[in-house]
């Protein structure tokens, strides 16, 4: 049986080269998606950032799934805001080619994993809206910025029995995650529903309604944690096995 072909985003960066020569730009994301990937019998390829729409639609036709990995914030005027003054970096060239990939990927009911980012992404692509900075715009006492070691787990998160995001888990319910981030989903979009919460509210994770195509994306980094715990892998294998019917 042939393994899916799973795409992964990552962000983009310039690099001052040790050779002579223009500083080096290109695509940066940490092995640990890709070794997730894997891991559960899927063929993990890092997008290039195209230019032309055309050429990134054919290789949206050869993938047979997605993964957007986590980064920079998301510009605010994608969702119809202004620039909140928390508003970190933003690296519009990224967005673009997240959200035609969202749009492309869905378009041919291929499955999509969000992370941190990933699913602040998924939900403007639908038309959903973010808090730009947890901060200063969310009543809760959480820390989501943590101090730890990525791989610690931080704070817990109540998921849905009876979704998508549960089954991943094996059933559970209630699971620790890590935390690294400042912005958050806010209204979810129409063709998503809000599936896992932290003990404030702040919604953690969301998942396609009904009969859509798969979407699944949180807003921890279970990338930094399945080498520790192997049942993180659940939420690549529910994409990689998705992507293989």
């Amino acid at each position: 049986m042939t393994k899916p072909l799973i795409g992964l985003t990552g962000t983009r960066q310039t690099r001052q080269s040790t050779l002579p020569g223009l500083p080096l730009q290109g695509v940066f994301l940490s092995d640990d998606y890709a070794l997730g990937i894997e891991r559960v019998d899927g063929i993990p390829v890092v997008i290039p950032y195209l230019t032309d729409e055309v050429a990134l639609g054919e290789l949206a036709k050869r993938l047979d799934g997605l993964v957007l990995s986590g980064g920079e914030d998301v510009d605010p005027a994608l969702y119809g805001q202004d620039p909140h003054y928390g508003l970190g970096e933003v690296i519009a060239q990224r967005d673009a080619l997240e959200i035609a990939l969202v749009q492309m990927m869905r378009a041919q009911r291929k499955p999509i994993l969000g992370i941190c980012r990933g699913m602040q992404v998924i939900n403007v692509a639908l038309g959903g809206t973010l808090y730009q900075d947890l901060p200063r715009q969310w009543k809760g006492k959480i820390q989501h910025s943590q101090k730890a070691p990525r791989n610690h787990l931080s704070h817990r998160v109540k998921i849905d029995a009876a979704s998508r995001l549960a089954a991943c888990f094996g059933g559970e319910t209630s699971i620790r995650v890590n935390s690294f981030h400042h912005q958050a989903v806010k209204d979810v979009a129409k063709s998503l529903r809000a599936v896992a919460w932290d003990p404030d509210g702040l919604v953690e994770g969301v998942e396609s309604t009904g009969a859509d195509p798969f979407t699944l994306a949180v807003q921890w980094h279970p990338e930094n944690l399945w080498r520790d715990d192997e049942t993180v892998l659940g939420l690549f294998r529910a994409l990689v096995e998705a992507a293989a019917r």
